[in-house]
């Protein structure tokens, strides 16, 4: 994902809207695109159900760290694969505003 940025309310100064993921928490609303568990591109937007975690992901026959992250919008969600999405190590996601 690209970095972007908003201005806030007085117009006056930027606020960005991007993060790293392991500078966001649970419980935040994000956006994010990477791989699911069968390797397909995927974008989920939602709350964040768990903590970013660092895993041992299989990518084109090699295991490489990436971040796995669970986001979904469902009430009563919990991390789950139908959820999940990894990212490389250093990707951002983008915040969105409280619903």
């Amino acid at each position: 994902m690209t970095a972007s940025a908003t201005t806030n309310s007085t117009g006056s100064e930027p606020s960005p809207r991007m993060r790293k993921v392991a500078d966001v928490k649970a419980g935040q609303r994000v956006k994010a695109t990477g791989k699911d568990t069968r390797g397909y591109t995927v974008t989920r937007a939602g709350r964040l159900l768990a903590a970013p975690k660092r895993v041992m992901a299989q990518d084109w026959d090699k295991r490489i760290k990436k971040w796995r992250l669970h986001i979904s919008d469902e009430p009563g969600a919990m991390p789950a694969h139908r959820n999940s999405l990894s990212l490389p190590m250093g990707a951002e996601v983008e915040l969105l505003p409280e619903a």
